[in-house]
């Protein structure tokens, strides 16, 4: 079945790759666009479904002289093969998170900092402010243009035991994306047993007992039933992610001045829409996690938690102006 997997995805890429031969590669100004877009998420999370809004908002905005193939789940790969096809123009958009982006520009590791909001809304609020020249900063450094982001939900830990305190945490197999910061925060100061492994092999691991934890928003956990296996929810709220849609900047600049005018707009249309599906999903996942699952919520000490990750900006000097930054902003 994983060889089925495998051959099908390559098959995929394949297509893409072949049929983009066919075209221009940069300069769409006067011509007809058709985007590929990808996520590693099911099309059920909150991450594709903006993706998603954001390219039907295009559509009718073009009057169908933008159209779009749409590959969530982590149909085309990796995130880091994902990227590597947009390099090379076989893929044009994609969602993940902000973070995502820290092996081109590493100040983009400011997305994945523990504890660094109390809310989304307040990270919304931070964002709002410092995100618009920090994106076109990013797109001068590293050739990544971000078209829109919001903070969304807070990950929590989900485990096959229940977590109360630091020391449940000593030894604890968990999976944690391949972000520096959380592999420091869970290995150095949590004392667990961090483990990266790709989203689209998380389920797996998790069954098999590869790992026993891993961390996500609610909505996500639910959408790729990881409640299946982990049915202990533990409420840390350690991160909120900076999720965001990117291209390459080669892509944005193929685009006429018109055109980048419109993707702007349906940009901003999409990250309204999306903040509003956030905010009622934090509140409805937590009831559809107990009443579909079963799903035990348990309440940490939280101050132990965040009391660990205290000074963890010193580890990645690099972070630390961001990091005072964005804290002064709250004050």
């Amino acid at each position: 079945m994983a060889r089925k997997q495998l051959f099908l995805k390559g098959f995929i890429v394949f297509l893409l790759i072949a049929g983009f031969c066919l075209t221009s590669q940069v300069s769409f100004a006067a011509e007809k666009i058709r985007i590929r877009a990808a996520a590693n998420v099911p099309a059920a999370d909150l991450m594709a479904d903006s993706m998603k809004h954001f390219l039907d908002i295009l559509k009718e905005k073009s009057n169908g002289q933008i159209t779009y193939d749409y590959f969530p789940g982590g149909v085309l790969g990796s995130i880091r093969e994902v990227h590597e096809s947009m390099k090379g123009y076989a893929i044009h958009m994609f969602a993940g998170t902000v973070g995502d982006l820290a092996p081109y520009d590493k100040l983009c590791d400011i997305g994945n900092f523990p504890y660094l909001y109390t809310s989304a809304e307040e990270g919304n609020r931070v964002w709002a402010q410092i995100g618009p020249d920090f994106y076109d900063d990013l797109a001068a450094r590293s050739g990544w243009r971000v078209l829109y982001t919001w903070v969304g939900a807070p990950r929590d830990i989900t485990a096959k035991k229940p977590i109360k305190t630091l020391a449940d945490m000593k030894g604890l197999k968990i999976r944690v994306p391949n972000w520096p910061i959380f592999i420091t925060y869970f290995q150095d100061k949590l004392e667990a047993s961090p483990t990266v492994v790709s989203f689209g092999e998380l389920f797996s691991a998790l069954k098999t007992g590869v790992v026993d934890a891993q961390e996500n928003p609610v909505y996500r956990n639910i959408a790729s039933g990881f409640y299946d296996v982990t049915p202990y929810n533990i409420q840390t709220h350690h991160a909120f992610d900076l999720n965001d849609v990117h291209v390459t900047e080669a892509f944005w600049q193929g685009l006429s001045p018109e055109q980048q005018k419109m993707f702007s707009e349906a940009a901003q249309e999409a990250r309204e829409w999306t903040l509003q599906q956030s905010e009622s999903k934090m509140g409805q996942s937590i009831e559809e996690a107990k009443a579909k699952f079963g799903v035990k919520m348990v309440q940490p000490d939280i101050k132990a938690f965040k009391k660990a990750a205290e000074g963890l900006e010193e580890d990645y000097p690099y972070l630390k102006e961001m990091v005072l930054k964005i804290r002064a902003l709250k004050l």
